[in-house]
């Protein structure tokens, strides 16, 4: 991008029953950026934290206690800065969901980014809890990202991950422009299109059900001294910040 070499911050966002904060914060340091954290009720009253920041993330967890469909409560008071959010999109700057982020961001309409979309994350066949790990395809060309990844061997756990889509119009607009991962030969979630994650237009926001923050290291995938050497996860976090680079 040729930009400033100024320190990228990561601005991580919590709110009641997130739980991947620490971890994802992590990623984003080991990746080279300054992560910091931040409460929703604080961003929500001091909206320049985010124009602050390069980075926002949602991280996975249980928000609110997904008492009314997973993300559905945090993606209502998030909404209050949506138009803030796009903002700082345009500007260049990314916004990341992790599982219940993607949630998140499916349920403020900030993905998959455009008009009548009718999609969203919900319960998985047998409605319970997956807990495993999973390989994944990249799609998308233009996803910041997933820039330069083929592959992703990360693990799942929710039992919301199941991508919906209600309509031909939706399916047809986000095949043509915004599948950013598959799941790759199997796909517990039965989602529409095997889709794992989904991109905006921009290729600046990104949202996958699955956990990149959880395979960083070579020793993180649970067979990796059988050879399947780990890893991978961190590339996710190491485009974003390189991107600011």
């Amino acid at each position: 991008m040729g930009r400033s070499s100024k320190v990228v911050k990561a601005l991580i966002l919590r709110g009641p029953g997130t739980n991947c904060d620490q971890e994802t914060g992590f990623a984003f340091e080991k990746a080279g950026a300054k992560s910091e954290f931040i409460f929703i009720d604080t961003l929500l009253k001091n909206p320049e934290r985010l124009r602050e920041s390069q980075i926002l993330t949602i991280p996975g967890g249980f928000t609110y206690g997904d008492d009314l469909g997973a993300g559905t409560a945090m993606a209502a008071r998030l909404s209050a800065l949506k138009d803030e959010i796009l903002k700082f999109v345009d500007k260049g700057n990314l916004v990341i969901g992790i599982c219940n982020g993607f949630q998140i961001l499916i349920k403020t309409g900030l993905l998959p980014g455009f008009k009548n979309a009718k999609a969203t994350l919900t319960f998985i066949p047998g409605a319970t809890f997956r807990d495993q790990w999973l390989d994944l395809k990249v799609e998308s060309s233009h996803c910041i990202f997933t820039k330069g990844i083929k592959t992703l061997h990360i693990p799942m756990a929710n039992s919301e991950g199941r991508l919906f889509i209600a309509d031909d119009f939706t399916k047809r607009k986000i095949k043509r422009d915004h599948i950013a991962l598959k799941y790759l030969r199997y796909d517990p979630t039965s989602s529409s299109e095997h889709i794992a994650g989904l991109c905006d237009e921009t290729g600046r926001i990104l949202g996958l059900m699955p956990h990149p923050e959880r395979n960083i290291f070579k020793h993180s995938p649970p067979d990796w001294q059988d050879g399947n050497t780990g890893g991978e996860g961190l590339q996710v976090f190491k485009n974003a910040v390189e991107y600011f680079k």
